[in-house]
């Protein structure tokens, strides 16, 4: 878990920073809408660049998206990939507005050296989506497919064998892409079969969990 927390970690500040950097292709450099400011360097949003992969993190941290993925749907990656992205932008224009004014020398203000065009950050917002979705559902895909091969699976022990115990055993079995695998139930019932729901085995007592 920890591995898959810093590679989604290193993957989101990543595309981040490509996102923010093809923004600006697509503003500046393909010419579908006109620059009436003038097109600013490459080299002052490369400057940026690494300020947005550091936001990246903070902001998908700040809006819980690292948190456990087992019960996570896709509805739920979108929206915590769309919400951590905004967050970004918001963090982006309080850092750039900050450093403008109390960093910045007057010949840098004037040249316009952290000003970040709005319809850069307008691309950036539909890139990044568009790439940290694609990437963690690439990643859900692989994770599903080796949790349905057996691999990486965790077990689990169910205390009981009423209605609610029931519910879930059925999801974990009719959805293996949560990762999960039920070794059994434990139960104070006494059952001489030792069974105790859709075919799995009754292992014990309460008492017995440890």
């Amino acid at each position: 878990t920890r591995a898959l927390l810093a590679f989604h970690v290193t993957l989101d500040a990543l595309i981040g920073m490509a996102a923010f950097v093809l923004a600006y292709v697509v503003r500046f450099e393909t010419g579908f809408l006109p620059a009436p400011k003038g097109q600013p360097p490459l080299e002052q949003y490369l400057a940026i660049m690494p300020f947005i992969g550091f936001l990246i993190p903070i902001a998908y941290h700040l809006q819980g998206t690292y948190r456990s993925s087992r019960s996570r749907t896709r509805v739920d990656d979108f929206f915590a990939v769309l919400v951590g992205t905004l967050l970004t932008v918001v963090l982006g224009l309080l850092g750039t507005l900050y450093m403008q004014v109390y960093f910045a020398s007057p010949a840098a203000r004037a040249a316009g050296i952290y000003e970040i065009s709005r319809l850069v950050w307008i691309h950036f917002i539909f890139l990044n989506i568009i790439g940290t979705y694609g990437a963690r559902s690439l990643v859900r895909s692989y994770l599903a497919s080796r949790y349905k091969s057996g691999l990486g699976l965790q077990r689990v022990l169910l205390a009981g064998t009423g209605d609610l115990a029931k519910h879930v055993a059925d999801r974990f079995i009719q959805h293996v892409e949560l990762g999960y695998k039920i070794i059994g139930f434990i139960d104070d019932t006494d059952r001489e079969d030792h069974l105790g729901y859709r075919g799995l085995p009754l292992l014990g007592k309460l008492a017995d969990a440890e």
